[in-house]
């Protein structure tokens, strides 16, 4: 790796997987008491809740476990990174701005821990998958999609590239839409809850009130937010929590994130997180350096 500008993305919900982190935990013994910790804030074994079906792909269980997957990759590699590299960029897919922040340490592990705890919980009192469902469309070529189509809970979630939306809803209402609108390849993501869409208000609320008391750390690394673009590093701490609470209800806008991004001139980016999902958005022609750390050897292979 070079020491010029380096760009890091950090993945979101739909990631995990039920063996995520036990290479970590068998390699350093911090990892094992760090899951340890973590089972005692969250009340449950999270290793052991990884495994099993049922809960794996609950919100409130799969954001805990996905970040803190993701606290252990930032932890072994973000000082190498510091060293490395003149200029860092952060930004994260949904669940993933929470990791972001933890990489640019405005708040400790256990802390964060905490905020995504209620994030999961907040977001559960609307996650049903016989109720809602997301769909991942892959537009056919040179496709425009008119946005008036959608509404009456049918919602754009996520418009994650040129070529990628996702969207949202009442699974009825959702599957209708479908039918009556072929607009490419319709994938259905490992979610159950309509996240980023009008459905998430009260969450969002609820969200909000459950972390007023939370004292984020002012970071001093760019940070591009899901919600508005806008950069953590350009505004007041005490306004984190307000712009993790609207980013719950708002579509992620990570194609215009990742323009943000290469507007500057970057030399690397590297994705974190258990799957490489984000380094797919990126423009096929892009000429930098791309890795993922998904793995201890994705990490020792640096």
């Amino acid at each position: 790796m070079s020491n010029k500008n380096l760009s890091l993305l950090f993945t979101g919900q739909g990631s995990q997987f039920g063996e995520m982190g036990v290479d970590f935990a068998e390699k350093h013994e911090w990892v094992k008491e760090r899951y340890s910790i973590s089972s005692k804030i969250l009340g449950y074994d999270l290793l052991e809740s990884q495994r099993n079906p049922n809960l794996i792909n609950l919100t409130q269980y799969s954001q805990p476990m996905i970040f803190v997957f993701s606290s252990i990759v930032i932890d072994l590699c973000r000082d190498y990174l510091y060293k490395n590299f003149s200029k860092i960029t952060l930004a994260g897919h949904s669940l993933g701005e929470y990791c972001a922040l933890y990489f640019a340490e405005s708040l400790d592990f256990e802390e964060m821990l905490e905020v995504v705890k209620n994030r999961g919980d907040s977001m559960s009192i609307v996650s049903d998958p016989n109720k809602y469902v997301m769909y991942a469309i892959l537009k056919k070529e040179d496709l425009q999609i008119d946005y008036s189509l959608f509404g009456e809970g049918v919602y754009v979630a996520n418009l994650n590239s040129d070529r990628q939306v996702v969207i949202c809803g009442l699974k009825e209402k959702v599957e209708e839409f479908k039918e009556q609108n072929p607009l490419g390849k319709f994938i259905q993501l490992n979610v159950s809850a309509p996240f980023h869409s009008d459905l998430m208000i009260n969450s969002s609320e609820i969200f909000s009130e459950k972390i007023k008391n939370t004292l984020f750390k002012k970071i001093n690394i760019d940070l591009i937010s899901n919600h508005q673009l806008i950069n953590y590093k350009n505004i007041s701490e005490k306004e984190y929590g307000k712009q993790l609470s609207l980013q719950i209800h708002s579509p992620v806008m990570w194609s215009d994130t990742i323009k943000t991004i290469l507007s500057d001139e970057i030399d690397t980016i590297i994705e974190i997180g258990p799957k490489k999902t984000l380094l797919n958005f990126l423009p096929k022609d892009l000429a930098v350096n791309k890795h993922s750390f998904s793995s201890l050897e994705d990490i020792n292979n640096v």
